[in-house]
């Protein structure tokens, strides 16, 4: 894949399996994960692990508290994802994380929020 713009036939069959998504619903590179394909929380964080693992991409500079907000109760297995994805506790200004930003990390390899910012 050369343009961010693009969903690879392999994350869209992803994100449809993992998120139980009807093959109905249009998935277009602009959706937010959080907020319109509705992923949050101890969802969000099983998600990304899922993804990262999925698609061999490496973690870098993913923090979890950039995109999602966690949820009020308290899942020991969803504490520690969240945990590894934290590498310090910064306060960031939420962003969304957006299908075209999963494609850009895949091609990039490595999630790299300065790199998929500018190319989403």
């Amino acid at each position: 894949m050369t343009r961010h713009q693009d969903i690879s036939v392999e994350l869209e069959a992803f994100i449809r399996k993992e998120l139980s998504l009807s093959a109905k619903r249009a998935l277009v590179p602009d959706d937010g994960v959080e907020s319109d394909l509705g992923v949050t929380g101890d969802d969000a964080a099983y998600f990304m692990e899922s993804y990262f693992n999925h698609f061999n991409v490496e973690v870098g500079d993913f923090d979890f508290a950039r995109y999602f907000v966690g949820e009020g109760s308290f899942d020991p297995v969803a504490s520690f994802i969240c945990l590894i994805f934290k590498r310090h506790r910064a306060k960031y200004e939420p962003r969304p994380l957006t299908v075209s930003m999963l494609q850009h990390a895949i091609d990039l390899g490595v999630w790299d929020s300065q790199r998929l910012r500018a190319g989403s």
